[in-house]
């Protein structure tokens, strides 16, 4: 399946999304209120309604983890590469950054390759105006010009967000403080361990 966001194609997000769905589905047993229904997200569009539910809990956490995210994974560089381009989203392609071996997304477990990465950036730049402001071998820093603030279409990113880099449970948590703390604050961060 085509996984390149230009030309009609497929784009990388919704690709990530569809073959991760079950995945992502079952994420909504950790921050479902007790007093809902047990069962289990239906698709993702009732996955970002079960989210945006539990938004409101995790929105104090907001607040002041716009740098510390960052600045709790990213050291600050030992060299700096400038990169002359007019497609500042395609410098994964450029200088084969991030590596992500273990995270493995789509049918035949082939991993996220640089030019995925780079459409996934792409679409975030034309939807939100993400640009890179950090690129090293296991992480990117995005500055974010005007990241959504609808809570159902913040809750939606959240979801796209963790489809990219399962690993933010690690360095941010699950979906509901990725809903709260990145998605609608001005830097967005993925690492991949």
């Amino acid at each position: 399946m085509p996984r390149d966001g230009r030309d009609g194609k497929q784009a990388v997000i919704a690709t990530l999304l569809e073959s991760q769905a079950d995945e992502l589905l079952k994420e909504a047993q950790w921050f479902k209120p007790p007093r809902e229904h047990p069962a289990a997200a239906r698709d993702l569009e009732d996955l970002a309604r079960l989210l945006t539910r539990a938004l409101p809990a995790a929105e104090a956490l907001a607040r002041s983890a716009e740098s510390r995210l960052a600045s709790s994974f990213v050291a600050p560089p030992e060299w700096i590469c400038l990169v002359p381009t007019e497609d500042p989203s395609g410098i994964p392609e450029l200088l084969d950054a991030p590596d992500t071996p273990n995270h493995t997304p789509f049918p035949g477990r082939e991993p996220l390759s640089y030019q995925d990465h780079a459409n996934v950036l792409r679409e975030w730049h034309d939807r939100y105006g993400a640009e890179i402001c950090y690129l090293e071998s296991h992480a990117v820093l995005l500055s974010i010009e005007h990241p959504p603030s609808d809570p159902f279409e913040t809750a939606r990113v959240a979801i796209e967000h963790y489809a990219y880099c399962p690993d933010l449970d690690q360095a941010v948590g699950g979906l509901p403080e990725v809903a709260a703390r990145q998605v609608p604050t001005g830097a967005w961060f993925f690492w991949w361990d």
